[in-house]
C-alpha cells in the first residue's frame, strides 16, 4: 500500500463523508473531501491524488460524468465508486468506466478501507514493474530500445521516439513471444474511455513499422481478431 496515500473524496453526504474522512484519516491516509463533482474536478486539477473516491448519485454532475473527465486529466489514477444502487447494471456501468472498484452503500468503513488498500497495492505493483521495465534496455533485431530515454539506436543512428510510440514499443518488447492484443495495448496506453481508438492504434503501429525498417528482419504482423507480433527473423 502506498505510503501517505492522498486520496480524493467526492461525496455530497454531508453527514456520513465526514466520518468516512475521518476514518480513513484514523488509519493513515491523507484525505481531501469535497462535495460536489465540479468541486472535485477542481480541486483534482490542485493537486495529486493516489486514488479517487466518487460517489455516483450527485447533483449538477455525477459520479460516472466526474469519473470520465478525471480519466482524461489522468488516464492513469484509480477510482473507487460508492452507490446506494446495487442493480447490476449500475455496477457494470462503473466498472465499464474503468473503476477499480464500485462499493454499494450502507458498506462498513473496514471494508471500504481494506478495498482502498487492495486497489492501492495493486496499483503500487503495476508502477513497481513498469519502473523496472522502462529503466532495461531492450535488444530488438539489430536495434537496441532504451524506454526510460524513448530512444532507438541502430548503429550510430539514435531515434527519438514519442511517448506513445515508446509506451507502444515496450509493450511489444515485454509481450510473450511478441504477442500484443489490441485491448492490451488500447487500455494501457489510451485507457478504458479511449478503449474505441482502434485507428489510433493502427496510426502508431504503422509508424513503428517505419522506425525499424531499418532492420529487414523485423516485422509487425497483423493477427486477424487479436492483435499484432512483432516477429523478428532468424
Amino acid at each position: 500500500m502506498t505510503l501517505n496515500a492522498h486520496i480524493l473524496l467526492v461525496d455530497d453526504d454531508k453527514m456520513l463523508s465526514p466520518f468516512i474522512q475521518e476514518y480513513l484519516e484514523s488509519k493513515g491516509l491523507k484525505v481531501t473531501l469535497v462535495y460536489s463533482g465540479e468541486d472535485g474536478l477542481h480541486t483534482f486539477r490542485q493537486g495529486h491524488f493516489n486514488l479517487c473516491i466518487l460517489d455516483v448519485k450527485m447533483p449538477f454532475k455525477d459520479g460516472f460524468t466526474l469519473a470520465a473527465e478525471l480519466r482524461e486529466l489522468d488516464t492513469e489514477v484509480p477510482f473507487i465508486f460508492l452507490s446506494s444502487n446495487a442493480d447490476k447494471a449500475h455496477r457494470i456501468k462503473g466498472l465499464t468506466l474503468g473503476a477499480d472498484d464500485y462499493v454499494p452503500k450502507p458498506f462498513s468503513m473496514e471494508e471500504l478501507y481494506l478495498r482502498i488498500a487492495a486497489v492501492l497495492r495493486r496499483v503500487g505493483r503495476q508502477q513497481e514493474q513498469e519502473q523496472v521495465a522502462e529503466a532495461a534496455e531492450y535488444t530488438i533485431g539489430q536495434f537496441s530500445f532504451h524506454p526510460q530515454n524513448q530512444e532507438l539506436t541502430l548503429g550510430d543512428n539514435v531515434q527519438s521516439l514519442t511517448g506513445t510510440e515508446a509506451k507502444l514499443l515496450l509493450l511489444f518488447a515485454t509481450a510473450p513471444d511478441g504477442v500484443l492484443s489490441r485491448d492490451n495495448a488500447l487500455k494501457s496506453i489510451w485507457g478504458e474511455e479511449e478503449y474505441l481508438r482502434g485507428r489510433s492504434l493502427n496510426v502508431y503501429v504503422s509508424k513503428l513499422r517505419h522506425l525499424l525498417k531499418g532492420d529487414p528482419n523485423i516485422e509487425i504482423k497483423n493477427i486477424h481478431g487479436t492483435g499484432y507480433r512483432l516477429h523478428i527473423r532468424e
